[in-house]
């Protein structure tokens, strides 16, 4: 169980975090993303025919139709600039978070980015 101190603590870290420009930036973009109803639909079409070639491909076939709908279905939401502006906002708010881990992995002496990684 975690002392309380520490759960306090990460509390607070978590409360500056949401502080951060990046945090703030993140959820803006995540709702808009959201609120985007042609990209949605989009994701939604996409996650669907990828969890299709995924198990496709388990079972020893492989649809190169597929993939290419889903190359195509790929540089359309790229294209997009809600999908755009969430990930460009999700990768600097990983890059916060990150800089976070690896703060406190020197503080405690345990590189916790390469226990993550095994």
């Amino acid at each position: 169980m975690l002392k309380e101190n520490v759960r306090n603590k990460a509390l607070e870290l978590a409360e500056a975090i949401m502080e951060l420009e990046e945090h703030k930036e993140f959820v803006e973009m995540e709702k808009r993303l959201k609120d985007d109803e042609v990209a949605q639909k989009l994701l939604n079409e996409f996650k669907r025919k990828q969890q299709d070639f995924v198990a496709k491909q388990l079972s020893g076939e492989f649809d190169q139709e597929l993939l290419n709908e889903l190359t195509a279905m790929q540089y359309k939401l790229n294209a997009m600039e809600s999908v755009v502006d969430f990930v460009e906002a999700y990768n600097r708010l990983l890059a916060v978070l990150s800089e976070v881990v690896d703060l406190i992995s020197e503080k405690i002496n345990v590189n916790l980015s390469d226990v993550y990684r095994n």
